[in-house]
């Protein structure tokens, strides 16, 4: 009755084209046999309640039910370069509440590179409170008028894809030379220098003849991961960038020479932005190629290794003090840990802690947030897209308008190899604290 509707009374059962009327007959029914039921059934009632299939959602009620992040942005003719550093960049809390502060303000100056930092703000806005796909047509517009290099066009008359790296560097120029300390959390910083510049020293070594030496300290914005044949880790290729050899005019030597060219950060920015060198100029093709290695990258950065020596010695006793302090919170005996801690740096040739070292500020460590990546082998052409961590092992995935939620496992299979999206850009965040110790439940006796 429950599948047909048919009231027992009315129905009559045949197996074979005979009836059953009693249950012994339904012993002639060889298993597996078919039996039919015919009857007419009861008056049908409308469901009472009603039922919307997902296809019939709008946009903004799949987002409200599901309490998915709808905030992609419309591509505007190979805008996927902006959009997708436009999501990693927005994920930055400093940064976006200084913007908005800055285009809040009516004090603010008028001219066009003001404009586009408050029309910057305005669409991070939007986007907080999106329910459905923002179009960002006069931030492009503008984008395009003050930095003509992002609107050029191809044969066909299209606009041409442009560069992730060189967008970021430019809205960096931008919105550093705009919002100033006023804005930003720092009195005497404006909000780019304050985020994202880091101090590096440069060694220059000559390679021949007499000793020459030159030093020079200055201010960068991102590391480098150069990538070549023995180039598997991030920060492998981050250290070659760091040590290399360049060739330079020598005083002493009245002519170019080899020199070993050694940078170690004098300090630690509070976001830090890591390229991989994947485009380079292949001549007897005449364009720019990518190079399409696997290369791994860690979700918790060490970069205790690429800081100048009393910048790693502070590192380490901030390390060690951490330590001594987790110890107390799981009852360890301080002493047996600091001597089993020594006892692993001579094997592994770290550098030693000196006690008398004031530990630093920060712990030497970042945590990735955000990765751009890049689909094709042609610099001018293929497709971006942002990853961005939104909490524990999940991601959001921004193609454009297309907004997905992903998992880790799925931003570190983004690493190369083939002609799948590969890592171009990753983004991290300092860790100033220790993790919390997570305490196990006491076992019941």
């Amino acid at each position: 009755f429950s599948l047909t509707q048919v009231p027992p009374e009315r129905q009559k059962i045949l197996a074979r084209g005979r009836q059953i009327k009693k249950d012994k007959d339904l012993t002639k029914v060889k298993p597996g046999g078919k039996l039919m039921m015919m009857g007419s059934a009861d008056e049908l009632k409308a469901p009472t309640k009603k039922y919307v299939f997902e296809e019939d959602l709008t946009v903004q009620q799949k987002a409200e039910l599901t309490k998915e992040d709808v905030a992609g942005l419309n591509n505007l003719g190979n805008t996927c370069y902006m959009n997708s550093t436009v999501q990693c960049l927005r994920h930055i809390p400093e940064l976006k509440a200084a913007i908005s502060k800055f285009s809040t303000d009516g004090s603010a100056p008028q001219d066009p590179h003001s404009k586009m930092v408050k029309l910057m703000g305005d669409m991070f806005t939007k986007l907080d409170v999106a329910s459905e796909p923002f179009t960002p047509m006069a931030f492009v517009s503008l984008f395009r008028t003050l930095f003509p290099q992002f609107a050029q066009r191809g044969d066909s008359g299209h606009y041409m894809q442009q560069d992730a790296d060189e967008c970021l560097m430019t809205f960096m120029q931008v919105v550093g030379s705009k919002v100033g300390p006023k804005y930003s959390l720092s009195p005497d910083k404006d909000v780019v220098k304050d985020l994202f510049n880091f101090r590096v020293r440069r060694t220059l070594k000559l390679m021949e003849g007499e000793e020459e030496v030159k030093t020079k300290e200055n201010m960068s914005q991102k590391l480098s991961c150069h990538i070549d044949e023995k180039t598997s880790f991030l920060v492998k290729g981050v250290q070659n960038s760091l040590d290399e050899v360049v060739e330079l005019k020598s005083e002493t030597l009245g002519r170019n020479a080899q020199y070993k060219q050694t940078t170690r950060l004098l300090s630690l920015p509070k976001y830090l932005v890591v390229q991989f060198v994947r485009f380079y100029w292949k001549k007897s093709l005449g364009k720019k190629c990518k190079m399409l290695r696997k290369v791994k990258f860690p979700m918790k950065l060490d970069v205790e290794s690429f800081c100048e020596s009393d910048l790693r010695k502070s590192i380490g006793a901030r390390r060690m003090k951490d330590k001594e302090e987790r110890d107390k919170e799981l009852g360890l005996d301080s002493l047996q840990v600091e001597k089993k801690a020594k006892t692993e740096q001579k094997d592994e040739g770290a550098m030693e802690i000196d006690s008398s070292v004031t530990p630093a500020d920060t712990t030497g460590y970042y945590k990735l947030f955000g990765v751009v990546t890049h689909k094709g082998r042609d610099a001018d052409a293929g497709h971006y897209i942002g990853w961005v961590h939104k909490k524990d092992d999940d991601w959001s995935k921004y193609d454009d308008e297309k907004v997905s939620p992903v998992k880790e496992d799925e931003i570190l299979a983004l690493c190369g190899g083939g002609d799948w999206h590969t890592a171009y850009m990753c983004y991290y965040k300092r860790i100033d604290k220790m993790e919390p110790v997570e305490k196990k439940p006491a076992k019941k006796k």
